[in-house]
């Protein structure tokens, strides 16, 4: 079953963006507009999300809201079809980002009570590739009855096709409380309460056609892995401010998983038909496919720390800077599947035969990852202020550990790039930014090969000899902050 378990794992190298990585999403009004560099000077109750600590220094009750208005992703993969087969998915999303506000009917002049609701991670991609063609895949064979042509002799006529379907949908709740411990300073933490919706499904179908004898050779493969969980953390932060400095950290903690409150569906398939031929050259129609649904789902992030500065360049001239180290994540099962035959033949040799409970158990790992990001705060006139911003936003990918299925689809570099302007009208903080966000390799695993490769004579399914492309990922933004005194 060596080919089969090799299939199985191919089926992971899947495309998107953003479900690996920490730093996508800058929420807030003014927060957005930094590009999200606000550990240090955050000061409405986007706090929430940043730094709790700062909650302390807000004097007045807000609201604060901010909208993805208009956004386009475009993902290019140069090749990723095949030799000369470039695959692209572009698409237009429109969501909210984030709300947050005070919880007035608590606390006094030195404790406070805030929530925020933010999504803090969404992606969706679908990309859908067919080949034909003429190649030499299936070995020659000896006719089946004396006095016919060999079968498969020469190039065969091959029709290949694929699809994947990919989303990622996570949205989070944050409560949290400030102390002002001094006039300069107050410490604060935030429960948070995070609910993950993903999903990853592909189809892959290859046919080799024998034109001479009218005989096929076919194998079909699918997977889905499809899971909802939730998971709960806290986020403790310290901020303190002078005459010209703002100065902040905190600490995440490792997140804990509620596996009554999740749900998983794990399912693989592949059937492969006058492929595999046994001793006496007799073909063997290949079956393996288990479904489970209703599995306990545990899905974990770690323990970080970050810390910003803000700090009064000039009199108009604000600058920005924060960091934040994630440790890294052990190998670990998400979904756990219980134990049933996966390959349902009975006339193939022992090694061939799998258990579900460990063919089809699905892992997750994370590397550590170190961001950081700039942003600059400049007042153009009496009432209109702009920003400039950067921000790295490293994979924590760490796939090379999995040997296994495995959630997640990308493991590439992205970096933002964030400008805007804000107004205030009476008491209404307005703001409007645009983002742009670029990551690429060079080096990124095929999402198909088409035409395939050559089946070996004891291959149980027809081979997808799988080499790298070049992936391009662009985002474009247009987004739009709103924060109201009350």
């Amino acid at each position: 079953m060596k080919k089969v378990i090799a299939l199985l794992f191919i089926l992971n190298l899947l495309t998107n963006a953003q479900d690996r990585h920490y730093w996508d999403q800058s929420v807030g009004g003014r927060t957005a507009l930094l590009g999200g560099i606000a550990v240090g000077g955050v000061r409405d109750y986007s706090a929430t999300f940043y730094n709790p600590g700062a909650l302390g220094f807000i004097s007045r009750s807000k609201l604060s809201f901010n909208f993805n208005m208009y956004g386009i992703k475009d993902y290019r993969f140069v090749n990723g079809g095949g030799p000369g087969i470039d695959s692209r998915y572009t698409r237009v999303s429109l969501y909210p980002a984030s709300l947050a506000g005070s919880l007035p009917f608590l606390g006094d002049s030195t404790n406070r009570f805030s929530y925020m609701i933010y999504a803090n991670g969404y992606s969706y991609v679908r990309i859908s590739e067919r080949y034909e063609g003429y190649d030499d895949v299936i070995p020659t064979r000896p006719p089946l009855q004396p006095g016919n042509p060999n079968a498969f002799e020469g190039n065969e006529l091959l029709l290949n096709q694929g699809k994947i379907d990919m989303l990622l949908s996570e949205v989070s709740v944050g409560f949290g409380y400030a102390k002002m411990i001094s006039e300069n300073v107050g410490v604060g933490i935030t429960f948070i309460g995070a609910y993950r919706d993903q999903t990853k499904e592909r189809y892959e179908s290859y046919s080799a056609f024998d034109t001479t004898n009218q005989r096929a050779a076919t194998t079909d493969l699918y997977i889905d892995i499809d899971y909802w969980a939730v998971r709960l953390s806290a986020k403790i932060g310290i901020a303190a401010e002078w005459d010209q400095l703002k100065i902040g950290a905190t600490i995440t903690t490792p997140s804990f998983a509620i596996k009554r409150a999740s749900g998983g569906t794990d399912y693989a398939s592949i059937s492969s038909n006058n492929v595999y031929v046994d001793s006496s050259n007799n073909p063997i129609d290949i079956l393996a496919s288990d479904r489970q649904e209703g599995l306990p789902v545990s899905y974990k992030t770690p323990f970080s720390i970050a810390a910003g500065i803000e700090y009064d360049l000039f009199t108009d001239t604000k600058i920005h800077f924060a960091a934040e180290w994630f440790a890294p994540l052990s190998t670990y099962v998400v979904m756990q599947p219980e134990s049933a035959d996966f390959t349902r033949n009975n006339n193939v040799p022992e090694v061939y035969e799998h258990d579900s409970s460990e063919l089809l158990k699905v892992y997750d790992s994370m590397k550590p990852v170190f961001n950081l990001g700039i942003a600059l705060e400049q007042k153009l006139t009496a009432k209109v202020m702009g920003y400039a911003a950067f921000r790295t936003d490293f994979s924590n990918a760490n796939y090379d550990e999995i040997n296994g299925l495995y959630v997640g689809f990308t493991d590439f570099n992205i970096y933002h790039f964030t400008a805007g302007v804000s107004t205030e009208l009476n008491d209404t903080f307005i703001g409007v930014g645009f983002e742009y966000s670029h990551g690429q390799r060079t080096d990124f695993p095929q999402i198909f090969n088409f035409p395939t490769g050559s089946a070996e004579p004891n291959d149980l399914v027809i081979p997808a000899n799988r080499g790298t492309c070049e992936a391009y990922y662009n985002n474009f933004n247009l987004f739009f902050g709103v924060t109201q005194l009350l």
